[in-house]
Formats: C-alpha cells, sequence, structure tokens
C-alpha cells in the first residue's frame, strides 16, 4: 500500500508538470535546453557567448538544401505558412505572438532560437508540424530529414494596426538582415546588423545573425526585446535589439562587435533599399507605373540646420559615393514621396514603404557616409545601400561598442522643419532650345505660408559648369501651393554635380538638394 501511494504521488507531480508546461507554453524538450551558467541573460550575457566565439575559429551555420524547396520562386516559398494556431506565447494571452521560417528559395542558413523565460534562454527546436506547405513536392524522406533541421529566421506579430489583430511587424531572416513596419506600412527596405567589404570592388561578406535570444514580454509591455549573436569569418558580435512598435515603430540597438581579422571597409547601421526609377525617368523596360522604388533620397543632418538631400539613381553602371560625415547626428533612406497617384500599383503599395531615419547614439567620431548604387532593371534587387565607415577602424579582437536608433517614419523626421525638395525634372525649355534646364520643386510648412510676391534667391554651384554660364527664376505655383525653380545653362558638359538650396534674407530656408547629373540610366 505505501508504495502504492509512492506511485500515487509520483503521478500526481508529473500531472503537475504538465499543467504547468502547457499553462507556460512550454516543450518537454524545453526543460532540458536551458543554457547553463548564465544568473540573468542580458547584453553583458550575449557579449560573454561572442567573446567565447572569438576564441575559436568561424563555424558556419548549418546549410539546408531541402529537394523540392531550395531555390524553388518566392511565390512558391510563400506557400510555405506557419500555422497561427502554434504561435508562441498564442495562449499566455500577450500581444506579441513569434512565428517560424522554414528552410527553402534563397534561405538555407538554419539558426537557434532561444526564449528567454525570466532569465533563463530555453531553445525552441525546429519542428515540421508548425508547418502547412501547401502543394510543394515534397520528397518521401523530407519527414526523416526534417528531424535535423533547424529555423531559418522569425517575425514578431502585434496589434500594428487594430487593437484585436495581431499582425506580422518585424522580421529577421536571412544573414543580418531584418525589416519592420509603423501603422499603416507595408514592407520595404531592409536594415543590416553590419555591412562588411560593401562596394563594386573585392568579394562582400555577409555575417550572420547566428542565435537569437528573444526576451518573453510581460503583457503590458509596449516593447520587445531581442538579443542576437553574429558571427563571420571577419567579426564576431553581441546585438541588442529594444523594438517598440507603434504609430511610429522604433527599435534602438547596441552592438558589440570584434574583429577577427582586418577589413577593407566596415559600415555601420547599413540600410538596404531599391530604387528603379523616379518622376524624371523614363520607364524602364516600358513599365506601366509612373514610379517604382522602395526609398526616393538619401537625407544626412549636419547639425545646425543643415539637411543635405541626394535623390536615389539608377546608375548607368554601379556608383560608390563616398561623403564626409564626421560626429553623425542622423541619416537616413527616405520614401518622400507618399502619393498613390505617383506610382499607381495597388499590390506593391510603393507609396506606403517606410522611410528610416538612423538616430547615432553618442559621439562616434570621425568618418564618412557610403552610397552604393548599382544598375539594374528588375524592381525584386535591392541595388541601393548606404552605411557608414569610422576613420579609425576598430582594433582586432578588442570589444568596439556602438548604439543607434532606428525611426520607421512616413517621410523626413519632425526636426526638419526646412523647405524639402518634392521633385526634379530635366529637359530642354523650347523657347530656349540651346540651353538645358533643371527644374527643381521645393514644398514644406514654411515655403507654403510665404506670399507669392516674396523675394527668393537661390545659391546654385556646380562642379563643372561656371556661375556665368547659370541662370534660373523662382516662383510659386499656387496650384501646388510649391515653389518652383527652372535653371538654365549653356554647358555641353554632361556628368556633373549640383548643389542648390534656397534663401530668404540672406538665410537659408530649405534643404541642399545635391544631384550626380549625368550617371543615371
Amino acid at each position: 500500500m505505501k508504495k502504492l501511494n509512492i506511485y500515487f504521488a509520483i503521478i500526481a507531480i508529473l500531472l503537475c508538470v504538465l499543467v504547468v508546461f502547457k499553462k507556460n507554453d512550454l516543450s518537454f524538450h524545453a526543460l532540458f535546453s536551458i543554457t547553463p551558467h548564465i544568473e540573468i541573460f542580458d547584453f553583458n550575457a550575449a557579449d560573454r557567448i561572442a567573446k567565447e566565439k572569438l576564441k575559436s575559429k568561424f563555424v558556419p551555420t548549418p546549410v539546408y538544401k531541402i529537394p523540392g524547396l531550395d531555390g524553388i520562386s518566392f511565390e512558391d516559398y510563400r506557400q510555405i505558412e506557419y500555422k497561427p494556431d502554434v504561435a508562441i506565447w498564442k495562449n499566455l494571452a500577450l500581444p506579441y505572438q513569434l512565428h517560424f521560417f522554414h528552410p527553402g528559395h534563397i534561405y538555407s542558413n538554419g539558426i537557434k532560437i532561444y526564449e528567454v523565460i525570466g532569465e533563463k534562454p530555453v531553445e525552441i527546436p525546429y519542428d515540421s508540424s508548425r508547418f502547412q506547405f501547401g502543394n510543394l513536392p515534397l520528397t518521401d524522406d523530407f519527414f526523416e530529414l526534417s528531424k535535423k533541421l533547424q529555423y531559418t529566421g522569425f517575425r514578431v506579430h502585434y496589434p500594428i494596426n487594430q487593437k484585436e489583430a495581431l499582425e506580422e511587424f518585424l522580421v529577421f531572416q536571412g544573414s543580418s538582415y531584418f525589416r519592420a513596419l509603423s501603422k499603416g506600412q507595408v514592407y520595404g527596405l531592409s536594415g543590416r546588423g553590419l555591412a562588411i567589404n560593401t562596394g563594386p570592388d573585392g568579394k562582400e561578406e555577409f555575417p550572420i545573425f547566428e542565435s537569437f535570444y528573444i526576451k518573453r514580454p510581460e503583457k503590458n509591455d509596449p516593447s520587445i526585446l531581442i538579443y542576437a549573436i553574429m558571427n563571420s569569418e571577419s567579426v564576431v558580435g553581441a546585438y541588442e535589439f529594444f523594438v517598440t512598435p507603434g504609430e511610429v515603430t522604433t527599435i534602438d540597438i547596441r552592438a558589440k562587435i570584434y574583429l577577427r581579422k582586418k577589413i577593407k571597409r566596415l559600415g555601420f547601421a547599413p540600410l538596404t533599399s531599391m530604387f528603379l526609377y523616379g518622376e524624371s525617368n523614363i520607364p524602364i523596360l516600358g513599365n506601366i507605373h509612373p514610379e517604382i522604388h522602395d526609398s526616393d533620397g538619401l537625407l544626412t543632418y549636419l547639425g545646425e540646420e543643415n539637411w543635405e538631400w541626394r535623390p536615389l539613381i539608377n546608375p548607368k553602371k554601379t556608383k560608390l559615393t563616398r561623403i564626409e560625415l564626421n560626429h553623425p547626428k542622423g541619416f537616413g533612406l527616405i520614401q518622400r514621396d507618399r502619393k498613390f497617384k505617383s506610382y499607381q500599383d495597388e499590390k506593391l503599395l510603393y507609396h506606403r514603404r517606410p522611410s528610416v531615419w538612423v538616430e547615432p547614439k553618442g559621439d562616434w567620431g570621425e568618418g564618412e557616409l557610403y552610397l552604393l548604387e548599382f544598375t539594374t532593371n528588375l524592381d525584386s534587387d535591392d541595388n541601393i545601400t548606404i552605411f557608414w565607415e569610422p576613420n579609425i577602424p576598430p582594433n582586432l579582437k578588442e570589444g568596439f561598442e556602438y548604439q543607434y536608433k532606428l525611426s520607421y517614419l512616413e517621410k523626413s523626421p519632425e526636426s526638419h522643419s526646412l523647405g524639402k525638395t518634392s521633385s526634379y525634372y530635366k529637359g530642354t525649355d523650347p523657347l530656349f532650345p540651346k540651353e538645358k534646364m533643371v527644374t527643381v520643386y521645393f514644398t514644406g510648412d514654411l515655403l507654403k505660408a510665404l506670399d507669392p510676391k516674396t523675394e527668393l534667391k537661390a545659391a546654385i554651384k556646380n562642379d563643372m559648369i561656371p556661375a556665368d554660364q547659370i541662370r534660373y527664376q523662382i516662383e510659386k505655383i499656387r496650384e501646388l501651393d510649391q515653389w518652383r525653380l527652372q535653371i538654365w545653362h549653356t554647358s555641353p558638359i554632361e556628368v556633373s554635380t549640383w548643389n542648390v538650396h534656397l534663401e530668404k534674407e540672406n538665410q537659408k530656408i530649405t534643404e541642399t538638394w545635391i544631384y550626380r547629373d549625368g550617371i543615371s540610366k
């Protein structure tokens, strides 16, 4: 009888454990997957993991080339759907849920994903039963093969648009790429953890976030905290992403990197986007849409109301532009044109793509901002990349820490109160057929408030065309509520750079429009 009572007691304990696991959305595997020897998992814990990896040779993450899934089109890849009813945290009444990505298409690198419960990391193992595969032709040995697979990324759901509807707003998948949305937006440009040897010459290296540690949020948490370990042949790093979704989603990023070897070009806070053509270009390959781009300009803030706007281009050949930007205060890729009629694409909704503004925290020191543009005929090519490089690179194997904030905006940051370029055009005035003409429109609250009779001046510089070959005219177009600047010149020069802004009573009232003429397709 005594033994029987002991058996009953053991059964009762096991039942209690089952109830606790069910209530807390755990699995038996999780019980044995808790990372040992870490009292509190925070950024310092992630940094300790990175430093340990620095001691050993780089080992690539596993690659899964699954027959029937590897190399399939993106449309076919979308048939692999994560089942919403098995979302992580679904049964916990939290404002966030996690879904995972399956190997396939171009995504073959497996990664490890941990949930930080309290302060303990618990691995979330791959499970093929979490997915639906549509009508994709899985091989007979797939489910045996799947026992060794890993996820390739994850996405976070949150009631970003409607209070009761959880929608995807954040994605990490592929190398160190990630994307995010604010309310009412659709995915466009991507962020990256780090850019290594990015440019037209040499081989670019793509470091990977090989493991993630996602802290389980509380019910009323306005933000979600994610740690990541970066690894590659040249670098190891610990990252912290403090993500706050909402009207304007923000990501506060803290990174500490360690170089395994010298790097030719090291880029911080990289952004990657697409620009096929804009309003001043002829649509490529007879495309029916007036414009196609995820971003239409690079905005930089130099301090003291000094803003620069560089329209993006799809160049005739790859173009790398270096911009001196010491002690950077802000820069970003902006989708300034938010009118549907400018794109007329009901499926891809380019007018709702995010603008992303980078705000460095602390003093990053002296360095340069790089703008890389390469030629393309496809809207599926991300042909635009920006990143900031310090003049003095980090020392080998010594930790280098930096922080910055990403804001997913509609247009420009609110702190930019000067007049802004809205569009520009090139051509020939039929009244002056021997002269070339550049037309730039400026808008903004400050300019709209000005009387049409207000006398404005244009400060115009061109690095190849003498000032005496340039004349201009400024007028307010009342129907548009914008100011139009027309520039005429007689120079035969084809390639040059324009540097233009408007002034009132010798005070600068607009951003500086910097246009690289003659290199666009």
